[in-house]
């Protein structure tokens, strides 16, 4: 099995990044595209095609460039990873192949009012379903990306915020759930993920751009050159809690006016439950734990020309593109993606509301005009940038030869 370390990982890994976002590609491709020698990319690609890694999938025909290249792919079935997802009101998981390809999905309730060991017991037993239905062996799992809010303690798998209860500071999260899967787990920032996964599979072909991502709450997140830009504890681009000029609401942090007081799906459906005939009409509860479905049952009402719903929606879009504006002047981007399961429904009113504000107020907008891309995989967006994070995070050597694979007894070995 071939561990490669230092320059030769970092070459490894770039290579496994071009691969899985382009499809196919030859080795003089990759070499104008990393930079790297030609002599590099033949020593980089060689273990990796030993190892079952990447294989030659044909030859590319270059008009008078004499012999085709050899174009190159990832090897889909070599191994998997597993991405979840999981805020108070919903759990998403996926599991995605080498190539990043989704091979299986399931959506669940969030935590509710469940404390820490009752959640990863059942994530494990989801996990454990998923895998056997999607017929993908452990063996061939790399890990678990887990994808939840910040703050967080990366290094040891622990969320450092009370939320959504006290039991919940400083739990060990990704080793209980390791333990009870037998796979590494490791954890990340819903935001950062969502962006990690546009960035590999989503519309922007930008290496820098920002995220904003909205749940249950609101967050941010920002890629530049093709890395997260991450704080103290993976909580740097916390767009949600920053104050917007004309807000009032008070917001759990403490504030007053932050986004996330404003616009997010909670602050929509207190509007719908203040009103009795539209509480009605839009068929909210109000349940504790039901804030996403609540938003997309008005969400729906737009869709299907609801001028209230169609008000209430714009409501909290403005204060989105109020945001938007300032992590797109704090950072100096030209590209902002919406994700997150409350753009789902209604991604596209809130994508006009955000370009219309960007177009007014960012100060960049005379070089380059701002673009603004609802995620193509909104619902799914962070559990799936979980599962991207684990296949370009550990490390992948040959993937073992399971007993179904083993020689007949007496066979050639």
């Amino acid at each position: 099995m071939h561990r490669p370390g230092g320059a030769r990982a970092g070459a490894a890994r770039r290579v496994l990044d071009l691969l899985r976002a382009e499809g196919t590609i030859s080795r003089v491709e990759l070499a104008e595209r990393t930079g790297l020698t030609a002599a590099t990319i033949t020593n980089t690609v060689r273990p990796l095609v030993v190892d079952g890694l990447v294989g030659e999938v044909g030859r590319d025909p270059q008009p008078g460039r004499g012999q085709p290249r050899r174009l190159l792919q990832l090897v889909a079935g070599a191994w998997h990873a597993v991405g979840i997802q999981v805020d108070r009101t919903s759990t998403t998981i996926v599991v995605l192949d080498f190539a990043g390809a989704r091979v299986a999905t399931a959506n669940l309730p969030g935590t509710g009012s469940r404390g820490p060991d009752a959640t990863v017991a059942a994530l494990a037993d989801h996990v454990d379903s998923l895998l056997d239905r999607a017929g993908v062996p452990r063996a061939r799992v790399l890990g678990v990306g887990l994808v939840t809010h910040g703050p967080q303690d990366l290094e040891r798998g622990m969320l450092l915020t009370a939320q959504p209860g006290p039991e919940w500071l400083e739990y060990p999260l990704t080793g209980t759930l390791a333990e009870r899967l037998g796979l590494p787990v490791l954890l990340e920032n819903d935001a950062n993920a969502a962006a990690l996964g546009e960035m590999w599979a989503g519309a922007p072909r930008t290496d820098t751009f920002g995220l904003i991502y909205m749940a249950s709450g609101i967050g941010g997140g920002v890629i530049v050159d093709g890395e997260v830009y991450r704080g103290r504890a993976s909580n740097a681009v916390e767009i949600g809690h920053v104050a917007l000029a004309g807000g009032s609401e008070p917001c759990v942090c403490g504030g007053a006016g932050c986004a996330q007081a404003e616009a997010a799906p909670h602050t929509v459906v207190a509007r719908a439950l203040g009103d009795g005939d539209l509480a009605a009409r839009f068929a909210v509860t109000g349940a504790r734990d039901g804030t996403l479905a609540d938003f997309d049952r008005i969400a729906r009402a737009w869709r299907a020309g609801d001028p209230d719903a169609a008000a209430m929606l714009a409501r909290s879009a403005h204060w989105i593109g109020q945001a938007a504006v300032t992590l797109v002047n704090l950072f100096d981007l030209d590209t902002v993606v919406l994700a997150g399961p409350a753009f789902a429904v209604a991604g596209t009113l809130y994508r006009d509301h955000v370009a219309a504000a960007l177009e007014r107020r960012a100060l960049g907008r005379a070089l380059s005009g701002p673009r603004v891309h609802v995620s193509s995989n909104a619902g799914s967006a962070a559990a799936h940038g979980g599962a991207l994070h684990v296949l370009r995070t550990m490390p992948a050597g040959a993937p073992p030869r399971l007993p179904a694979e083993a020689p007949a007894r007496g066979g050639a070995p």
